[in-house]
């Protein structure tokens, strides 16, 4: 896979059997929510967990995220397929301390209030901290991308490309 350039700096101080554990949870993570496994999905969370979703909800602690995202999966996401389309970048922050940034892709979904939501794209920010039982998610935040602001991006977007401030 591709990865940044500041990914490929940070992958070098990262020992490769923690970055392939990381890579590993990563893909845990993927099939884990395709089959709806939540008791699974909880295994990948340190204990004092926190998570933001798209719409800027926090839980706070493996009780509400746990519970937030169970809730969430017999409202709207049992069966929702997600592809892992990139890890985009690994940077270690500490050395038990590994922030990932991941590309995906989603299918549809009914949300709460009934409205469809379409096939999209988002990236998810997961912090990873090492503990006795491996790399655990301390933090996850989610983001859909947005399409169309995307070509304005000023660093990759193709409408601002040439560009100088």
């Amino acid at each position: 896979m591709a990865m940044t350039q500041t990914a490929q700096a940070a992958s070098q101080t990262l020992a490769a059997s923690d970055e392939a554990a990381i890579r590993a949870a990563i893909s845990d993570y993927e099939h884990l929510w395709n089959i709806s496994d939540l008791g699974g999905m909880g295994r990948l969370y340190a204990p004092n967990v926190h998570w933001v979703n798209v719409k800027a909800m926090h839980w706070q602690g493996f009780e509400e995220v746990d519970r937030a995202h169970r809730i969430y999966f017999d409202l709207m996401f049992n069966g929702v397929q997600q592809k892992l389309l990139a890890v985009e970048s690994l940077t270690q922050i500490a050395p038990t301390v590994v922030v990932a940034v991941v590309h995906w892709h989603m299918d549809a979904f009914k949300t709460p209030s009934g409205d469809m939501a379409p096939p999209h794209e988002s990236r998810m920010t997961l912090v990873y901290v090492k503990l006795a039982e491996g790399w655990k998610i301390a933090h996850g935040a989610n983001i859909d991308v947005d399409a169309g602001a995307a070509r304005f991006d000023p660093i990759r977007g193709a409408a601002m490309q040439g560009r100088k401030p």
